[in-house]
């Protein structure tokens, strides 16, 4: 069995797969849109696109259980509800695939520009971004809106995957020679290529800068210059996630219009995992590790437990202060 027969024959395995990496990125995702809401200190720059990216994510993950995973998984148990849904409905999957994947792309290469200025600019950096956050924003949210409100003139059907087989699926699709979803395949390979041209540009100015800026500090380092070598790596990967995204698009698109159809099939198996993983997974758990002060505050806000190092004296539990050196936090959990 080649890659491609094993990819197709792993479609339901890999939306699973899928489904255990977006569901707790998901919850993580939003309790950390919960502490930034709750907490001044982190009403800056960064965390505003940080949200600002959240709510295409978010979108995306619903619209693709709706769209994808629980008509492949259960297609016979949701074929009479979801041969009842309107046509505006089964439009709605369409547009809200191709908005959330320009959205996206145009949040993560603003985060990519906001990383640029923190390190050529920074004494100009916060001020300049809270002006222009608005103007952001509408961009993120609105340009996406021009290009694929043309999906709700499609004819969007409901579509059994084989009825003369065990394979129960169901496919949300348009009727005919899909004219409109030809157009979201090529809207998706072009803004992907787009999105990589340009992000790539931002990148080369953004380690050039860095560089630079390198040589200057490096007498005199302190710790908001490791925040910021922190929050440009997570940068750096959370493009990285989405560029495998726009690869996958670009393979689709390619794939789809040269009538590669197993080669189309392989690919569409993939796309729950991937999206998920530059989407949600990476976005969600590295900022863990890139905000010291943000993960602190998160274990706080949800009451999860640090170690503690503790000591049984007369069948009681006391818990003690010890030093650093024995690798416990409870001088921290007790002062703050």
């Amino acid at each position: 069995m080649g890659i491609l027969e094993w990819s197709i024959s792993a479609r339901d395995p890999l939306i699973y797969f899928a489904m255990c990496l977006s569901i707790p990125s998901m919850a993580l995702y939003i309790a950390e849109i919960v502490t930034i809401l709750r907490h001044k200190q982190f009403h800056k720059s960064f965390y505003s696109l940080f949200i600002i990216r959240a709510i295409p994510d978010v979108l995306y993950v619903l619209n693709s259980f709706y769209g994808y995973r629980l008509p492949i998984l259960f297609g016979s148990v949701l074929y009479p509800v979801y041969s009842l849904l309107p046509k505006w409905m089964i439009n709605l999957d369409f547009f809200l695939t191709g908005y959330t994947l320009q959205a996206n792309s145009l949040a993560t290469a603003f985060i990519l520009l906001n990383r640029l200025t923190a390190i050529s600019v920074p004494l100009k950096h916060e001020k300049l971004w809270r002006k222009f956050l608005p103007l952001v924003a509408i961009i993120v949210f609105c340009m996406p809106i021009c290009t694929n409100w043309v999906m709700f003139k499609s004819e969007g059907i409901i579509q059994k995957g084989n009825p003369n087989s065990t394979d129960q699926s169901l496919f949300l699709y348009e009727a005919g020679e899909a004219p409109f979803l030809n157009y979201l395949n090529y809207m998706d390979a072009a803004s992907s290529v787009i999105f990589m041209s340009v992000c790539i540009l931002i990148n080369i100015a953004a380690l050039t800068a860095y560089k630079w800026q390198k040589k200057k500090c490096v007498l005199n380092p302190d710790s908001s210059d490791q925040l910021e070598r922190k929050l440009f790596i997570y940068a750096l990967a959370t493009f990285s996630g989405h560029a495998l995204i726009a690869c996958l698009f670009i393979g689709i698109y390619i794939a789809t219009n040269s009538q590669n159809m197993p080669m189309a099939m392989a690919m569409y198996a993939h796309y729950p995992w991937v999206l998920d993983t530059g989407c949600v997974v990476i976005s969600s758990w590295l900022l863990l590790w890139a905000g010291d002060s943000f993960r602190q505050q998160l274990m706080k806000d949800y009451r999860i437990p640090r170690i503690r190092c503790e000591s049984r004296a007369n069948n009681r539990v006391d818990s003690i202060n010890v030093s650093n050196t024995n690798n416990c936090w409870a001088n921290r959990v007790i002062n703050s």
